[in-house]
């Protein structure tokens, strides 16, 4: 399926593709990384169970972002009623994120809330999260 050129193994470029496929896009850099660390012959190109401690590597860190997303929602959700208020967004980026710009933090809120109902839910925080934030940030 992903070994395009049935050469038994996968090499960058099946792997790009392959990652594409399952939405989980990666950097070249990054998947030259996951490839380097787990080609056990050295011959650039990763084979069935090689592949499989790839997906297991990607699936641990897509699992940690969403820990961290879950996490920070809940720092957030101060009222704990599973969307996250106003009122709640700016005290928490007034006292942790140092933002004290009523203006700039009523833009940010209204950005993220994309249904416009007043209140960020978990899939626009995590939508915000996803979108502007990378590994590096966190």
């Amino acid at each position: 399926m992903f070994d395009t050129d049935r050469s038994g193994a996968i090499g960058l470029e099946e792997l790009e593709a392959a990652m594409t496929n399952l939405g989980l896009e990666q950097t070249t850099d990054e998947l030259n990384k996951i490839i380097d660390e787990v080609d056990q012959r050295g011959n650039h190109e990763i084979d069935f169970d090689e592949f499989c401690e790839v997906m297991r590597r990607l699936y641990e860190k897509k699992t940690s972002w969403n820990d961290v997303i879950q996490q920070c929602f809940s720092v957030f959700d101060r009222s704990e009623n599973g969307s996250i208020s106003k009122r709640d967004f700016q005290y928490v980026l007034r006292e942790f994120g140092d933002i004290t710009d009523s203006t700039i933090i009523e833009e940010i809120f209204n950005e993220v809330d994309i249904d416009g109902n007043g209140m960020i839910d978990a899939d626009e925080f995590s939508y915000m999260v996803r979108n502007y934030m990378n590994d590096e940030d966190i």
